[in-house]
C-alpha cells in the first residue's frame, strides 16, 4: 500500500498504514513480529544495520539490568538507579529529545551547548536523535491517522517496537527531501552525511561521527559512575538506560490513549483533536503532560494546572537564567485564556 505524501519520509511497514476503510491499520502481533524480523535482517538489508545495532544495545542494557538486579542490588545502588532514571527521563528524553530536538520549544544561546547534550546523551545509542525528531514531527502532522508513526492505533506491540518498525527514515527520498530533512535538524548540531552516503546507510547523521560521540558519551558516564561506586553503579547506570528506554517505548502507547481511557477528563484535558492524555505517572517522572503538549506543541512549559509539576520546564528556566538557553516559548498564558477562561465562561452560561 502506498504511503501518503507526508509519511513517505519514513519507511512504510509491509502491512501498510491504512485499512480498507481508510482508518489506521492495526497490525496483528504476528505482522509486527514479521516486520521486526525483516528490519533486524541487516545481512540481506545493509540499510537496516544501524537500526539492528541500536536494538542490540537495547538488549545489552537489558542484560546489564538483570545482572544488576541479581548480583549488585543494594538500597543505595537502587536509589541511585531511580535518580538516574529521573535525570535521563526528564533531562535527556523530555528537555533534549522532545522539547529541543523535535519541537524547538527553546533555543540555546550557542550551538556549543546543544553539542554538550549531543555528546553526553546516554540514550543515543538506542534512540538516535534523527529517528526521534523527524518521526515526531510527522506524528504531529498525522496524529491518530494513517501514517502516524506511533500511537494506540498500532496496538501495544507494534507501538512498543515503533522505533524499529515505523520510525526509520526512508533512504529512497529525493535529494530535495533529504536536504529538507537536514534543515529540520540543523539545530541539533549533527555532522551530516552526503545524500549518497545517506542512501547507503539510511542515516542523515554521519555514522563515524555518531560512533565517536557514542564512545565519548559512554566513557564520560562510565568514568563518573565508576568513580562514585564501582561496578555496582556502572551497572545501575546501564539499568537506568534500560528502564528509561522501555518507558519511552511504553509511553507512546499510553500517553496517546492506549486502551486505558477513551473520553477526555473535563477541565483536565482540553485537546479535542487527539487522544493524548495528561497522566500523573509520566507527568511526574518525565514532565510529559501530553494532552497539554498536543494542544501547544512548541511550548517549553507543559504543566499548566496547579498539580501539573513540570520539572523539565524548571530545568529550562534554570538554564535560561544561567545564559545557556537564550529564549523559550511558554504557552501558559495562552492556555489560561483559550482553555480555562473559555471553559469557565461556558459553564457560567
Amino acid at each position: 500500500m502506498a504511503g501518503t505524501e507526508k509519511s513517505s519520509i519514513l519507511v512504510e511497514p509491509h502491512y501498510g498504514y491504512a485499512a480498507a476503510d481508510g482508518l489506521p491499520y492495526k497490525p496483528t502481533c504476528a505482522e509486527a513480529i514479521r516486520e521486526w524480523l525483516h528490519v533486524m535482517n541487516c545481512v540481506h538489508n545493509p540499510q537496516h544495520s544501524l537500526t539492528a545495532i541500536n536494538f542490540l544495545f537495547q538488549i545489552g542494557v537489558g542484560v546489564a539490568f538483570i545482572i544488576f538486579m541479581t548480583r549488585f542490588l543494594s538500597l543505595d545502588s537502587f536509589l541511585f538507579m531511580l535518580l538516574v532514571v529521573l535525570v535521563f527521563g526528564t533531562g535527556y528524553n523530555t528537555v533534549w529529545y522532545h522539547r529541543y530536538c523535535s519541537d524547538l520549544a527553546f533555543r540555546f544561546s550557542h550551538l556549543t551547548f546543544a553539542k554538550i547534550f549531543l555528546w553526553t546523551n546516554p540514550l543515543a545509542f538506542i534512540f538516535r536523535e534523527e529517528i526521534y525528531a523527524i518521526p515526531h514531527k510527522i506524528h504531529h502532522q498525522r496524529t491518530d491517522k494513517p501514517g502516524d508513526p506511533y500511537g494506540p492505533h498500532l496496538g501495544y506491540l507494534a507501538n512498543f517496537l515503533s522505533p524499529e518498525l515505523t520510525q526509520r527514515i526512508n533512504p529512497n527520498i529525493s535529494r530535495e527531501e533529504f536536504r529538507a530533512r537536514q534543515r529540520t535538524i540543523l539545530h541539533i548540531g549533527l555532522h551530516s552525511h552526503s545524500y549518497e552516503q545517506f542512501r547507503r546507510t539510511a542515516s542523515i547523521e554521519n555514522v563515524y561521527y555518531y560512533a565517536a560521540r557514542i564512545i565519548v558519551t559512554q566513557f564520560i558516564w562510565i568514568s563518573l559512575t565508576s568513580a562514585l561506586g564501582g561496578h555496582a553503579l556502572v551497572l545501575a547506570y546501564y539499568s537506568a538506560i534500560f528502564i528509561t528506554t522501555i518507558l519511552i517505548r511504553d509511553f507512546n502507547w499510553r500517553g496517546h490513549g492506549g486502551n486505558v481511557q477513551v473520553v477526555k477528563r473535563n477541565n483536565w484535558e482540553f485537546d479535542k483533536k487527539t487522544r493524548a492524555l495528561n497522566q500523573y505517572f509520566y507527568g511526574f517522572i518525565a514532565s510529559e503532560w501530553h494532552d497539554n503538549h498536543h494542544h501547544y506543541i512548541t511550548s517549553a512549559n507543559n504543566g499548566f494546572l496547579a498539580s501539573q509539576i513540570d520539572i523539565a520546564f524548571i530545568m529550562i528556566q534554570a538554564l535560561h537564567r544561567l545564559g545557556i538557553i537564550k529564549s523559550y516559548i511558554n504557552a501558559e498564558t495562552l492556555f489560561r485564556k483559550q482553555c480555562l477562561l473559555s471553559h469557565n465562561e461556558a459553564r457560567a452560561e
